[in-house]
Order: C-alpha cells, then structure tokens, then sequence
C-alpha cells in the first residue's frame, strides 16, 4: 500500500480511543517520538511517561534529559520515573528485560490513573510485530499471535497506534519533520534473544526467501488477531467471571480441554499478565480441578495464579 509520506495516520482501531487524555509511554527512541508527535498532530490531548531502567548509567541520564527537554518545548505533561531494573530482576528472579517491561506496565498504569488517561499509547510498529511474532513462535506461543492495536488489561487500554508502520516509514518521517531523537546504542547488540531476531534472524529469513518477511508476518498477525478478538468477545458473553472479577471454575466443568485453555489464556491476558506461553497455559489449565494437588502456579512479570474456593485468583507482582 502506498502512503503519503508527510502523514501518519494512527490504526484505525485506536481512534476511538484516542479522545480524552492519552498516556504516551516516552523513551525517546524514534517510535515513541514519532508516536508522540502523532498523536500532537491528531489533536490528541496528550501526557508523557518515560521510565529510567537504572541500566545504562550515563546513556540513560541523557535519555531522560531528552525527554524532558522535548516535552518542555511541545509543552507536553511528562512522568519521569527511575527504578532499579536489576534489582527487580535480582528480587523476581527474572531476566533484565522481563523487569523492565514489568516496571514500565506498571508506572505507565498508575501515571495513567492520575492523569485520568482513556488509554496508554504504546510505540510498537510493524518490525516490532515481525519480532514478536518470531519470538512467540519459537517460544511455544499459540499460533501466530503478535501484538493487539488494541488491548485492555487490568483495567487499562492499550493501544499501539503505529502498528501498521514500518521502523523506515517512521525514520523517514521524523526526517521530513527535522525532528531528533535519541538512540539506545544497546539495540545495535545480538546479546538478547530480541536483538539476534532483528539483526540476523530476520535478514536471513528475507535472505533465504528472496523477499522481505516483515509484511507477510504482520498480515498472518492481523488475521490472528481478528480470531482472537472474536474469541475474545464470545468469552466475554458466557459471563464466566464471579463479581469480584475471579474465573469461577465451576463454569467450566465438562467442557473441552482446548476451551478451558482459550478461557484461561483470555483470563490471564485480562489480568496483565504478561508473556505467557503455550507451557503457561497448560499449566494453569491443569490446576483447575479441586483434585489437582497443586494450586498455585507462578507465571511471568512476577505474577501467581492460584486456585482458592473454586475461583481461580491472580495476584499481582510485589511492588
């Protein structure tokens, strides 16, 4: 599809979630100055968070100093927040990358509350949505599910309206713009499982198959996702939940072992958890029944799920 290059437009699936206040997650990265500089231009009334990892020392100081500096000047409300990623990680006993994304969910959630934000905008493009569908793949995931435009979890909307952009369209309009931004001099390293898919899993899969991947990895995501909505939407009518918002399990007696594993992983991705496999599921699937003798299980970002008084319950990571 042909776009015009001095326009962006956000997915069609975010708009109407777009009026009202909405919650930029800020790195300072080219996605998220782009996304902001978007949702400017769309008229959105717009506030910022950026979140400094503790990680990258110096690097990271001036990340941060660049956000404030850019958000001063388009006169934009920003969240700076520090936290110690690795400590998190050292605690969760979970990798650097998982506590990061856990802590960013988690200040962007309660920066979202205070400003009363509809939604929390997300930088994600089309090569992210390539990655990630990899990375699922070659982590157990179901099928070939990426990235939601739109997505509510624990309360908060998610939205990424740059989803159907490539990283260059993004470049080159930031460029047409005369608009900077900063770059994390991390992304350029094959040191995470992330980085090898985008700096040589990728080029050799368009090696391999004389063609760019990206488009056709992002259309096989779309239709997935369509699936996963409906199916979304249809679990949503069966009123499974009690009203204290627990997944009354009762509710699923006698039903098929795939159903009560679609009911769980659209249970568990309401709740917030996040990077849940095929492994997860299963697991949580099997502690359903009063005669399973376990009844809790841990899950990613911290998370546990436990079985209590026939309700299956999801607490939350220890701030």
């Amino acid at each position: 599809m042909k776009r015009n290059k001095a326009l962006l437009l956000p997915h069609p699936a975010c708009l109407p979630y777009l009026d009202g206040v909405v919650l930029v997650g800020l790195s300072g990265g080219r996605d998220s100055v782009a996304l902001l500089h978007l949702l400017l231009q769309q008229g959105c009334c717009v506030h910022a968070c950026h979140v400094h990892h503790g990680i990258r020392g110096a690097a990271a100081d001036a990340d941060a100093a660049f956000c404030e500096s850019l958000c001063a000047r388009l006169r934009v409300p920003l969240e700076l927040h520090r936290v110690d990623v690795p400590a998190r990680a050292r605690r969760d006993r979970v990798s650097l990358e998982t506590a990061a994304r856990s802590a960013r969910r988690e200040l962007l959630s309660a920066a979202a509350a205070r400003c009363a934000a509809v939604c929390v905008a997300l930088a994600h493009h089309a090569d992210d949505q390539a990655e990630t569908v990899l990375f699922r793949i070659a982590r157990g995931a179901a099928g070939l599910r990426g990235m939601l435009p739109v997505h509510e979890a624990a309360g908060i909307v998610w939205v990424r309206p740059l989803l159907e952009y490539r990283r260059s369209e993004l470049t080159a309009w930031l460029e047409s713009l005369g608009e900077p931004w900063v770059d994390d001099a991390t992304n350029a390293v094959p040191d995470v499982a992330r980085n090898r898919l985008r700096l040589e899993v990728l080029p050799a899969l368009n090696r391999a198959l004389g063609r760019d991947v990206v488009p056709v990895l992002t259309r096989s995501a779309a239709l997935q996702a369509d699936t996963l909505t409906a199916l979304a939407e249809a679990l949503e009518q069966l009123n499974l939940l009690d009203p204290q918002g627990r997944l009354y399990l009762p509710a699923l007696e006698g039903r098929s072992p795939a159903f009560r594993r679609a009911v769980v992983q659209h249970f568990l991705s309401r709740s917030g958890v996040p990077g849940l496999s095929s492994a997860h599921i299963s697991e949580v699937e099997s502690i359903l029944s009063p005669q399973a003798g376990q009844s809790v299980v841990s899950l990613p970002g911290g998370y546990r799920v436990h079985r209590r008084q026939r309700r299956l319950v999801v607490e939350p990571p220890v701030s």
